[in-house]
This record gives C-alpha cells, sequence and structure tokens, in this order.
C-alpha cells in the first residue's frame, strides 16, 4: 500500500482529537516551560561562579551529580505519570498544579547566600602605561608568583613574578562618616582622573604591576598587567565564608538546584506525553508536535536572562548596595519577574488540554518492569540510542552564545560596537541578521513542513535522511571557515555560512519533530502489544535524552577548550588583550575562533552521521503503525460500549 493510501485507511476510522483553543493552550504552556528551561540551563552556572562565587570544583560536582541522578529519576517520575489515574486522566492533573511548584523551585537556587563576598583588595584598577612611576617601596605591595604548572603551565604567566602596588600606600578604601566607600564625582571626570562612566560609582585604589626580573621591577604592558590583577582579585580581594556558612551555602546550590530538576521533570514529562493521548489520529498528533517544536524555541528568549540581569544592578546601587551585592539582587529580581511570567504561561496548558485517549483500563507496572519495557520495545530502544548519539548537535547551543560574542563583537558590549563612533553599524546588523535568518529559518520554519512530509514519506526514510544528509552541511560549517581562513565576515562570507547554518538547522529541527513523534508511535505500539500506554515513561525517555546530551556536549567542549588551551588564565589574558585593541580572529593564532568553529560542526557531523545506525532497520513501519491505531480505536470503543 502507498503512503497515500496508508494515510487515507488511516482516517477512514473515526477519531478523537483536539481543538484549536486546546492546542493554542498547550503551545502557551509549552512556551512558558522552555522560557523557565533556559533561564535555568543557560543563567544559573554563571550565577553561581560569577556571582555568588561558588568554587568551580563544588559547580563541576552539583552538576555531574545532577545528570547522573537524572538517569534515575526522570524514568521515575514517568512511572509516577503512568500509574497516575483521575478524572482528568493521568497527564492533565501534573499540568494543572505542577507549574505552581516549579515557579518556586525554579526561584530558589537563586537565593543563597555569597559565598565569597569581594574586600577593599578587591576594589582596584590598574593605571594607565602614562601613570607608571618607578618602583617606590612606599607602596603597599603584594608580590605573585605563577610557578604551579598545573594551574598555570598553559598561559603567559607561568613562572614570572609580578609585583601588584598600590600607589596610595594602603589597600584601605576612604570610606565617608557613615562607613560607605566614597563615590567618584564629576570634578574627578574633569580633571582626567577618570572615565565618564565611571562617575557616581565607588572609589577604586589605582594599583601598578611591575615584573620582577633579577631584583628588578619592570613595568609591564596593560594586557599581562590587566590579567596579573584579576590573579590578584581572585586571590586577596575576597573574603570566602568558611565552615558551616561554606557547607550550607555550597548545600543549598546543590539541593535547590537538584530539586529543580526533579520538579522541572515532574511537569517536562506530561507536558510531552499528553501529546498522544490529546488524538487518536496521527496526523494531528504530528502537526501539534512540530508546533510544539517550533513553540519551544520561543523559549530561548530565557537565554538573554545573563545578558538583561546587569542593567538591573542601578535599582540597588542607588540604594547604597555594592557591586557584588547589586549584582546578586539584580539577578534574584529578574529570575522572579521572568519565572513569573513564565509560569503563568505554563499554567494555561493544565487550564487547556484535555485527554481524548481513554487509559482507564491499562495495566499497572513498577519502575523495575518499566525500565525493562523501555528496553524491551525494540523501536524505542532504537530511537533513545540514536539520541544519545546525536548529542554533539547540543554543542551548537552551548557555544553559540560564547562564539557570537567574540567572533562577531569581540567580546565587547554588542550596543557599543553595534553604535561605533556614534553611528549606527547598518552593515553588521544586515551580517548578523542574514546568519539569524539562515539558523533560525532551518531551526522554526522548516520544521513546520514535517507533516506533509510525513503523509508522503516514510518515517523512518524522513528520520534517516534527515540524519545522514545533515551531516554534510554541519561539516562544511568548519570547512568553510578554513577556506576563509579564518575570517567570515564578508557579504560572502556571511550568505554561504547562512546557507549552511539553515541546512543544518533545518535537519537538527525536522529530526526533533520526528523523535517526538516516533516515541509517540513506540506509545501505541506498547499498548497494542502489552495492554499499556506508557506515555510517561517514554517522554522521559526524549527528557533524559535531552539532558544526557548536554552533558555529553559539555564534556567535549571542555576537551576541545583545554587541548587549545582555551583556559580560565588564558581566557582573562584574550578579554584584557580584546579590551586593548586586539581582534579574536587573530588573535594567539586565530586558534581559539578555530575551536569554536570546530565545536559547532565536526562534532555535530559525526554525531548525526553515527544516528543513522540504530535507526537504519527501523522496527516500525507506518503501514503497521497505522494497523495499529485502527485496532486500538476499535477496542477502546469496544471497552466504552
Amino acid at each position: 500500500m502507498s503512503k497515500e493510501k496508508t494515510a487515507q485507511a488511516a482516517n477512514a476510522i473515526s477519531r478523537n482529537t483536539y481543538s484549536k483553543k486546546e492546542m493554542v493552550g498547550y503551545l502557551t504552556g509549552l512556551a512558558g516551560q522552555n522560557i523557565i528551561y533556559n533561564l535555568i540551563a543557560t543563567g544559573l552556572a554563571f550565577y553561581f561562579q560569577s556571582v555568588i562565587f561558588l568554587p568551580a570544583i563544588a559547580c563541576s560536582l552539583i552538576f555531574a551529580i545532577a545528570r547522573v541522578w537524572d538517569a534515575v529519576n526522570d524514568p521515575m517520575m514517568g512511572t509516577i505519570v503512568d500509574k497516575t489515574k483521575t478524572k482528568w486522566g493521568k497527564c492533565k492533573p501534573y499540568l494543572l498544579f505542577v507549574p505552581a511548584v516549579i515557579l518556586v523551585t525554579t526561584i530558589l537556587p537563586f537565593l543563597n547566600g555569597m559565598y565569597a563576598k569581594p574586600n577593599d583588595m578587591h576594589s582596584v584598577r590598574v593605571a594607565n602605561e602614562k601613570q607608571y612611576v618607578e618602583y617606590s617601596d612606599s607602596f603597599a605591595t603584594e608580590n605573585m608568583t605563577f610557578d604551579n604548572e598545573k594551574e598555570y603551565g598553559d598561559s603567559v604567566l607561568y613562572n614570572r613574578t609580578f609585583a601588584v602596588s598600590s600607589v596610595s600606600g594602603s589597600w584601605e578604601l576612604p570610606r565617608d562618616a557613615e562607613g560607605n566607600v566614597i563615590k567618584y564625582t564629576q570634578a574627578d571626570y574633569e580633571q582626567g582622573f577618570i572615565n565618564k562612566n565611571e562617575v557616581d560609582q565607588q572609589y577604586k585604589n589605582v594599583v601598578m604591576v611591575y615584573e620582577i626580573k633579577d631584583g628588578k621591577y619592570e613595568i609591564t604592558d596593560q594586557t599581562t598587567a590587566s590579567t596579573v590583577l584579576q590573579e590578584f582579585q581572585n586571590k586577596y580581594g575576597f573574603q570566602r565564608e568558611t565552615g558551616v556558612n561554606a557547607v550550607l551555602i555550597i548545600g543549598w546550590a546543590a539541593i535547590s538546584y537538584i530539586l529543580w530538576g526533579m520538579t522541572y521533570t515532574i511537569g517536562d514529562i506530561p507536558l510531552w506525553g499528553v501529546t498522544s493521548l490529546m488524538t487518536e489520529d496521527q496526523n494531528d498528533r504530528a502537526r501539534i508536535l512540530t508546533l510544539a517544536r517550533a513553540v519551544a524555541n520561543v523559549g530561548m528568549i530565557g537565554t538573554l536572562f545573563t545578558m538583561i540581569a546587569p542593567s538591573l544592578q542601578g535599582i540597588f546601587k542607588a540604594k547604597g548596595a555594592g557591586e557584588a551585592d547589586s549584582l546578586r539582587s539584580a539577578y534574584i529580581l529578574l529570575a522572579v519577574i521572568m519565572t513569573v511570567f513564565a509560569s503563568l504561561l505554563f499554567q494555561v496548558a493544565g487550564f487547556s488540554v484535555k485527554e481524548k485517549v481513554s487509559t482507564s483500563n491499562e495495566k499497572s507496572y513498577t519502575i523495575k518492569e518499566n525500565f525493562k519495557i523501555m528496553f524491551g520495545n525494540k523501536p524505542f530502544r532504537q530511537i533513545l540510542i540514536s539520541g544519545i548519539l546525536r548529542s554533539p548537535i547540543q554543542l551548537l547551543g552551548i557555544v553559540a552564545m560564547t562564539l557570537i560574542m567574540y567572533y562577531f563583537f569581540n567580546n565587547q558590549d554588542p550596543g557599543t560596537k553595534l553604535n561605533e563612533g556614534g553611528q549606527f553599524n547598518l552593515t553588521l546588523v544586515l551580517k548578523i541578521l542574514i546568519l539569524v535568518i539562515g539558523l533560525f529559518g532551518g531551526m522554526i520554519g522548516f520544521p513546520l513542513f514535517v507533516p506533509k512530509l510525513i503523509k508522503k514519506f516514510e518515517k523512518k526514510t524522513l528520520y534517516n535522511f534527515f540524519t545522514l544528509i545533515g551531516a554534510i552541511p554541519f561539516a562544511f560549517i568548519f570547512i568553510f571557515f578554513k577556506l576563509c581562513k579564518g575570517n567570515i565576515l564578508t557579504w560572502g562570507g556571511m550568505a554561504v555560512m547562512s546557507v549552511l547554518f539553515f541546512m543544518a538547522a533545518a535537519a537538527m529541527g525536522s529530526l526533533n519533530v520526528l523523535q517526538s513523534v516516533m516515541i509517540a508511535d513506540c506509545v501505541d505500539y506498547e499498548e497494542y502489544n502489552n495492554g499499556i500506554r506508557p506515555d510517561g515513561v517514554f517522554f522521559s525517555g526524549q527528557s533524559f535524552i535531552t539532558k544526557l546530551s548536554a552533558g555529553l556536549a559539555a564534556l567535549i567542549s571542555g576537551a576541545v577548550y583545554a587541548f587549545v588551551g582555551f583556559s580560565d588564565k588564558n581566557i582573562a589574558m584574550l578579554n584584557n588583550a580584546l579590551n586593548n585593541g586586539s581582534d579574536f580572529k587573530t588573535f594567539a593564532g586565530g586558534k581559539y575562533a578555530a575551536a569554536m568553529f570546530f565545536l559547532i560542526s565536526i562534532p555535530p557531523a559525526i554525531g548525526m552521521a553515527l544516528a543513522a545506525i540504530p535507526t537504519l532497520k527501523y522496527a516500525l513501519t507506518d503501514k503497521e503503525h497505522t494497523r495499529i491505531l485502527d485496532e486500538l480505536v476499535k477496542r477502546r470503543g469496544s471497552k466504552e460500549e
């Protein structure tokens, strides 16, 4: 039977399905839920390390433990969902009540104390080279030797000794009668002591950095001085918590993050699982899952969290808060605002969706039995393995913001780069727009055609086609970058890169849709064979793939960055060099730029190609699935009678 005739046969039997109002409500909720996900996924690690200053090793352990727990937690939560039986169904109850819980658990990780607070030795700024004077014993000085090979071996600081000197003769900052650090005034700016943007900012000690060679103090260049100063601030500029307080802060971070992950999963699994219960029509199911994947990308506005938060800092500085406390308060305020807004959207799904597929006569299985069902269902097992092999495509999301900030904006304020010399930089805007149109056109626009493609072609054929063909544009991203010798910021270069991004994103977006549709098919397959609809358990597999993929992608990026020396100390040197006029595209021979383009290209290409192996002989054909659906509709009708 042809694909068209199979589709006609599938529609010959009357099927319950969702209304337009229910679909819109569901998609609204999905958008809100994805804003919450992106807020945590992109903002929390930065908040932990750069706002409340948790130790890097603590952050790594927290996220690693969370990923291990996900491997057990996701299927366990899926089992709980599948065992739920209420008058509303098994997924809808969670969509009604979980958004309010997620609202609370999303905010909790931000309501933590400061692990380290900046002290007076943190409030320093390096002097301009023209201000340097010969070293004097009257300066307040701290010497720093960078002889730790494990920590500094790949940096330009290794085996060098520097003297960081406060020309005032003291590290203490001047304070007013109330004990507050005094602020710079307009007069300070007019005398040339500070820049205009420093007016009304807290005073900072001016320091000079000298390199000590054979007992002599030599003036360093600005880039090296700025990097040494960052290391000085890290070593001397914080009062770190110890003992019980330190344990409580790290413990709160770990428990609150893992708690968020658990409650998010309780909402995520039924949110995707309910799609197979909202309709008995496979075409309608494909349609809503396609739109769901497109709308999920709208939730990427949550990635702007770390960029927007500092703009709220002035609210708290005006009330007398210091730099660190005001930044922390700004993040908390924005987290509350965004989470409340997103949770209200999420709640709409609970009020809107209705389960049209009856599950009242299902068998009940234990968690252990559900694990066996997951891996015993051959088509689901094939999709699960394929999704894991495709993990490197997550690098596109992990590396993208870093690549954009460095490659296009030299890691400087985008507003400044887009308004250089007081003139709006229309050329750069249009070039970036070309790339954005290609990326989002492929990611959001093209997958909207997947339901039509499903009507004409086997899902297995489409899945394998996009997997194998999608590897090609991913690979050519890096190849083209190398052919351009690292500079793609020409009109032609951006146009070609936009086409490559469109093709790669189209394949990636289409696979996301097909994965969800095929998982829903596997639920039908399991109901037909064993009399149970494991919507929760099987869609927990999708949640698990997403989280595991992010973890594996992070490991890959970490390994590549370590290989090229894109480490903390060298990043500090890079940032300072860029502030002093260097170009990211040529800095360090261009190896950092090449590493980032490599990460969004070659590993995803390899992952895409490997992902086709498990599904080349996919066990559930569309013809067989149509036959199964027809039989299931008849069974449900007989039970109702």
